[in-house]
């Protein structure tokens, strides 16, 4: 009984493991702290839709907080773009000048990269054509907050009535302070791109004309369930084209009390020769979807390819330089955790160093095992008995009319 009770906990700690079918390894971290892991498209395939399986080890086997991150469809940069400088000069106790080139056709504002000071500063601006004929532009000019807790310069914007001087002179007043080091000047834009998502790829394509009711359709597999967020077409003919799509899937539901398959509506939208050809769509996770196109009387659309895309997720979290992490998944009865990590999400930078997941490795379930035939199973067995006891039926059917014959 004793041994029992000892085994018990070993049974169902076996079972706490293997219940994560899906395992990886991450590459190695350079440096210790926060990173960010964006996932591959297997992982998603084979954990939770929400990710309550996924998991993070150690070394030692122990659990890595992490939280989940979704990023926005845009990617803001700012961008600095330093001017030239063309001259500098100091006149102790007195003042320092910079005069630098403006590289627009007009200006209203500049950025000035600063050293590290402890005080305020006042200036004049003035522009010039020809750095001989200087005009008035700001005369009573001020900066404050000259330092950054966290690093060794601050930047500085100056703003001023717009002009279209090709030379700039700022003055700075020392007479009772001491010069300020300014390392460069330039202007700060701010772009946005869009930011990429990733590529989904499909098992098969095969296509098929349905002719009695003027459609083609597209029955598209992948090699597991995959999230699908956006399509894109590329159409190389005809020219011009207006076609109605409706993507769906085959599902099954119960009708008085009988099973039925029937298409399940996944998304609708229409093709255009005038518009582009990327589409977002209500989120799929399927593995196999038809894409039915409506021709109507018209000549079928000719694809180069169609592609198909998800929106990224990353996993952040903290790692350590030499350390060897291993992530698990699969589990369709874990619940998802909670770390203290989640709760600093909002004061995370999105500008985090990255490792990726490799060796993604399924363990294959009972359902995925392909199931072994027994030879009494196999169809030439059964009919080959089929025919023997047929012949046998016979064989005693002539037999017993012979019998009555002689009767």
């Amino acid at each position: 009984m004793k041994q029992i009770r000892f085994l018990l906990p070993l049974l169902f700690a076996n079972l706490a493991i293997a219940q994560y079918n899906t395992t990886g390894e991450l590459t190695e971290a350079n440096i210790n702290g926060l990173h960010e892991i964006r996932l591959p498209n297997e992982i998603r395939s084979f954990s939770n839709k929400d990710l309550s399986d996924f998991r993070i080890f150690d070394s030692k086997g122990k659990e890595v907080p992490y939280f989940i991150r979704k990023k926005g469809k845009l990617l803001r940069t700012n961008e600095y773009a330093t001017f030239k400088i063309v001259s500098k000069t100091v006149l102790k106790d007195t003042s320092s000048s910079i005069i630098f080139e403006n590289p627009f056709k007009t200006i209203k504002q500049f950025v000035l990269s600063v050293a590290n000071y402890s005080g305020s500063k006042t200036f004049k601006l003035s522009g010039s054509n020809n750095r001989e004929e200087w005009f008035g532009i700001l005369n009573n000019g001020a900066l404050s907050n000259l330092h950054d807790a966290k690093g060794i310069s601050v930047d500085k914007t100056i703003t001023f009535p717009q002009c279209a001087y090709r030379y700039l002179k700022i003055v700075f007043n020392d007479k009772n302070s001491l010069p300020i080091n300014v390392l460069k000047i330039g202007s700060i834009s701010n772009n946005a791109i869009h930011r990429a998502l990733q590529i989904v790829t499909p098992q098969t394509k095969t296509t098929s004309e349905l002719i009695q009711e003027k459609k083609t359709q597209i029955h598209v597999t992948f090699k597991n369930k995959e999230v699908i967020n956006q399509i894109q077409f590329k159409v190389i003919a005809p020219e011009f084209f207006n076609r109605n799509v409706i993507i769906y899937t085959k599902s099954s539901r119960v009708v008085k009390h009988k099973t039925e398959v029937y298409n399940k509506e996944l998304a609708r939208f229409r093709l255009n020769s005038e518009t582009e050809m990327i589409f977002n769509i209500p989120e799929i996770i399927e593995d196999s979807i038809y894409i039915e196109i409506e021709n109507k009387d018209s000549n079928n659309l000719t694809f180069s390819d169609i592609r198909f895309f998800q929106k990224p997720l990353y996993i952040i979290t903290t790692l350590n330089k030499n350390e060897h992490y291993s992530i698990k998944t699969g589990s369709k009865t874990a619940k998802a955790p909670e770390y203290d990590l989640s709760f600093f999400r909002n004061n995370i930078s999105e500008d985090l160093p990255s490792v990726e997941i490799k060796e993604i490795v399924k363990q294959k379930t009972p359902q995925d095992l392909v199931k072994k035939e027994s030879l009494w199973q196999k169809p030439w067995f059964m009919w080959s008995c089929i025919i023997i006891t047929g012949l046998v039926i016979l064989f005693f059917i002539s037999n017993l009319v012979k019998d009555l014959k002689k009767e």
